[in-house]
């Protein structure tokens, strides 16, 4: 009987520590950087071209405007992602918070599970362009925003996706040969 109350009291513990950690990290936050030898204009141009979205975007599946005027600051769409092999697609909106073109875009996503803002910078110096992404996720709720802690305690998953999708985004501009 004592060793089952060792092991509540652990297990007590355990959940504790775990909701802690949601309470002293609520929000993650990470990014990357790449440069390529592309200007800012064909950068830019490939980024937000949606017929490569799925080129550099580990999962991607589609996008939908459903509201406002495609590509303008406000406009909202239906963005579904298929995380991996046995597990149900990933819903998201993204709205369109900032936009400078050939500068830098700001998308907001919000999902069940999660808030997401990412920044998106683009600076052109002699022919290169350096693009650098600003990452913030932020669980709905207590327990999310403790798995999101502990996965990043753990293994760092959210900035180890962001490098895949940037450096796959640098293959796709480095080998763009669509005229925009």
């Amino acid at each position: 009987m004592k060793i089952l109350k060792y092991l509540l009291l652990l297990l007590v513990g355990l959940f504790l520590i775990f909701l802690a950690l949601g309470f002293l990290m609520p929000t993650v936050q990470y990014g990357h950087e790449i440069t390529v030898d592309k200007s800012a204009k064909e950068a830019w141009a490939v980024h937000q071209d949606p017929t490569k979205l799925g080129q550099w975007i580990r999962g991607f599946k589609s996008i939908e405007l459903i509201s406002g005027e495609e590509g303008a600051v406000g406009s909202k769409y239906k963005v579904v992602v298929d995380p991996g092999e046995g597990q149900p697609e990933f819903i998201m909106t993204e709205t369109i918070a900032s936009k400078k073109e050939m500068d830098h875009i700001t998308l907001k996503f919000d999902s069940d599970m999660m808030v997401f803002d990412q920044t998106t910078t683009f600076a052109e110096v002699a022919g290169k362009t350096t693009i650098t992404t600003d990452s913030k996720v932020k669980g709905n709720g207590m327990m999310m925003r403790s798995m999101f802690a502990l996965m990043t305690l753990l293994s760092d998953s959210f900035h180890e996706q962001e490098i895949k999708n940037v450096e796959a985004l640098k293959k796709v501009i480095m080998e763009n040969t669509t005229e925009y």
